[in-house]
């Protein structure tokens, strides 16, 4: 990579760094303009980052699809919102499991467990969004899993990309809590970036040259 390309993905790192920073801020202090033009700027931003280092395009997409998502959010488009994260969740699985690997099934076993438990935990609360939360949580887990199977960092943003999910769920049971907001933003943000760093680095660059297995 030359220095003009290694300085262009510092600068876009930094942007969405900077927007991650910011929403937060907002979210903290309940600044609704500047937590709606924040979140409009955080996924666009992170996969400008992913283009400049030359991610994959199902990464790409994901990303888009959040940003789609998360706009969805804020207005309180819930389903249609779910939708754009279900697509997202679509992409996500779809690069995680490109390749061939031995996939441990203690994994899927794990997460399952994890998942039964707080669907049983919220049904009572969800009413409605029963049937939408529920084949949402399938994509979601699905994520978590194969993100995992990939590599430790990738299953680090799944593991943080479904406690984030956990979180809106909550409130949709009608559990709140103080910094629930906050928390469910900060486990978005770093579990986004953490999935794209896991898809953008070294080692992912030569599974997708065929010179690495996925193993797990």
């Amino acid at each position: 990579m030359s220095l003009t390309s290694l300085s262009t993905t510092r600068r876009r790192l930094t942007g969405y760094w900077a927007s991650a920073t910011i929403h937060l801020i907002a979210v903290a202090f309940d600044l609704r303009v500047l937590r709606m033009a924040s979140k409009a700027a955080l996924m666009p931003a992170l996969a400008s980052w992913v283009r400049a280092q030359q991610g994959p395009p199902l990464l790409v997409a994901a990303l888009l699809a959040s940003a789609v998502g998360d706009l969805l959010m804020e207005v309180d488009l819930i389903l249609p919102a779910m939708a754009m994260f279900a697509a997202a969740h679509a992409c996500y699985i779809a690069e995680f499991t490109q390749g061939t690997s031995r996939r441990s099934l203690v994994i899927p076993a794990a997460y399952g467990v994890l998942g039964l438990a707080t669907m049983v935990a919220l049904w009572p609360g969800l009413g409605s969004y029963r049937a939408p939360v529920t084949a949402y949580a399938i994509m979601l887990l699905a994520t978590a899993v194969t993100s995992l199977w990939y590599g430790g960092r990738a299953g680090l943003g799944g593991a943080l990309f479904l406690a984030s999910d956990t979180l809106i769920a909550a409130r949709l049971a009608g559990h709140d809590f103080p910094l629930r907001a906050f928390l469910l933003k900060t486990a978005y943000g770093t579990g986004q970036y953490q999935i794209a760093l896991g898809l953008t680095g070294p080692t992912a660059i030569l599974r997708r040259s065929g010179g690495c297995p996925l193993e797990a």
